[in-house]
């Protein structure tokens, strides 16, 4: 008769303690992994959002939220599709990068603008190894209407934008100017790799600010091909800030061959420009006033059939 074998229980116990020491760790709690938290490290630099503000004002009061090692105030899309930063009034030049449309096709992102400078031109230039994006335009001021102030009491702060890689911008305090016009210039380069791919991204964006007088009125003298005068309208400085939509429209006297526009000047005395007819036989023009602040605001100048 065979007997029966016991286990040998030098086998059991190191055996039942492997297993226990699994289970304990197969229901120990394990952490997801969370996606990397965004820095400023990440994000791009894209462009210049300028205030003016006078030495006595505090136009930097906000709440600034600390982001990383830095202050920043975070963009708001408005309605209108314009992007503003709490209650710091400015002037935009700056990149808008905006994800791809579908997808699967990375090509398909598109780059907006927010501008309100003058000549501003948006240019792109593509190849294998990357893309080039420049961005440029001039912005206009000159000496504020309070008497009491001058051109010396404000400052340009040229605060920089920067837009993280959900899309999302913000901007820093950025170094201030005074004084006459200047240019801001800047270039910055970034490395990404898509589908194995390393290619390299190239930003600029330069600013032009450029002091003018400030305009009190513009008067339009429509003349004939003799140079006699047919017709004559007047524009003041409160009724060019008045405008709505930054319209003038002038009617157009019949026989008109050219329109001589007079812009009595503040200081400066008096300047004259001429339009001349365009194909159709129109006359379109842009002028330039300041507002109370001192900051350059167009006026288009267009005519109409009486």
């Amino acid at each position: 008769m065979t007997a029966k074998r016991r286990p040998d229980r030098r086998l059991l116990i190191p055996v039942l303690g492997i297993a226990v020491v699994l289970l304990l760790v197969l229901l120990r709690p394990v952490s997801l992994a969370r996606p990397e938290a965004q820095s400023p490290t990440q994000d791009r630099w894209v462009g210049y959002y300028m205030v003016y503000r006078s030495l006595t004002e505090n136009s930097f009061a906000q709440e600034w939220e600390t982001y990383g090692d830095l202050k920043i105030l975070n963009a708001k899309l408005q309605s209108d599709g314009r992007y503003s930063f709490t209650d710091l009034e400015g002037q935009a030049l700056f990149f808008d990068f905006l994800p791809p449309t579908d997808p699967d096709d990375p090509y398909s992102a598109t780059v907006a603008v927010q501008s309100d400078v003058a000549h501003m031109a948006h240019n792109m230039h593509i190849t294998d190894n990357g893309n080039t994006e420049t961005l440029s335009g001039t912005l206009y001021f000159g000496a504020p209407a309070t008497p009491a102030l001058g051109q010396q009491d404000y400052i340009w702060t040229a605060c920089q934008v920067y837009q993280r890689e959900d899309g999302s911008l913000y901007l820093t305090r950025g170094q201030s100017y005074g004084g006459g016009g200047f240019i801001l210039k800047q270039e910055t380069k970034y490395t990404s790799t898509l589908n194995g791919a390393t290619t390299k991204d190239t930003l600029s964006v330069e600013l032009r600010m450029e002091m003018i007088p400030r305009t009190m009125s513009c008067t339009f003298f429509q003349l004939d091909e003799n140079g006699a005068l047919l017709d004559q309208t007047t524009l003041t400085e409160a009724e060019a800030l008045a405008l709505t939509d930054g319209s003038c429209q002038l009617p157009l006297a019949e026989g008109t061959a050219c329109i001589l526009i007079r812009q009595d000047e503040e200081q400066d005395g008096t300047t004259y420009t001429t339009l001349t007819p365009q194909a159709d036989g129109s006359f379109t023009g842009e002028l330039w006033f300041l507002d109370q602040r001192g900051i350059g605001v167009p006026v288009s100048v267009q005519t109409s059939s009486e």
